[in-house]
């Protein structure tokens, strides 16, 4: 459940380049921003990983992407990873009604604390389809955090309002939204 929401959190990120001329959905999939903080240098040597709990499909294209954007920005990838990225996040629906996992709640059925509920990066009810779909709040963190000591050497929060439910430009916008940011310290930059 954890990886399904990473990959929809990723998707997000990346929607507005695969939007890009799809008329409505030219605003992007998930339009929002992000703040970081780094709390330790991310060492040269770093084997980032990323930290997922199911192999269903969203969570395999979560992965995907953001090795291929890690690894297009220079860091390298590969198991055994020295350091994990973990995502959670949650939507809201206009009126404050929620679906999905807390983004904030480090709950896990077996405690692990790589893991990632990506529950609330699935696709939108077919209900939800007939028609204009209202936008919905997505909310999420992403942790970056160092497989030797346990400690979160980076750490992003974001926030965006999902267009639509084309998962892949939703993980696109996510995924292009924190890689540029790992490492770095940033207020409210607007992806």
């Amino acid at each position: 459940m954890r990886r399904a929401a990473a990959a929809g959190l990723l998707a997000a990120l990346l929607g507005p380049v695969a939007a890009l001329g799809q008329g409505a959905a030219a605003q992007g999939a998930c339009p929002g921003h992000l703040s970081a903080t780094a709390l330790a240098p991310l060492p040269r040597d770093a084997v980032l990983g990323i930290a997922l709990r199911s192999d269903d499909a969203t969570s395999r294209a979560l992965r995907d992407a953001a090795e291929a954007a890690l690894r297009e920005a220079g860091h390298r990838v590969g198991e055994p990873a020295t350091h994990r990225l973990s995502w959670r996040g949650s939507l809201s629906a206009p009126g404050g009604g929620r679906g999905g996992s807390d983004p904030f709640s480090f709950r896990d059925a077996d405690n692990n604390p790589d893991g990632d509920d990506l529950s609330w990066m699935r696709d939108l009810s077919p209900r939800s389809r007939r028609g204009a779909t209202p936008p919905q709040r997505l909310t999420g963190s992403v942790e970056l955090r160092d497989r030797a000591t346990g400690r979160v050497i980076w750490t992003a929060l974001l926030s965006c309002d999902r267009q639509g439910s084309d998962q892949g430009a939703l993980i696109r916008t996510l995924v292009g939204a924190v890689v540029p940011a790992i490492g770095e310290t940033v207020a409210g930059r607007a992806f």
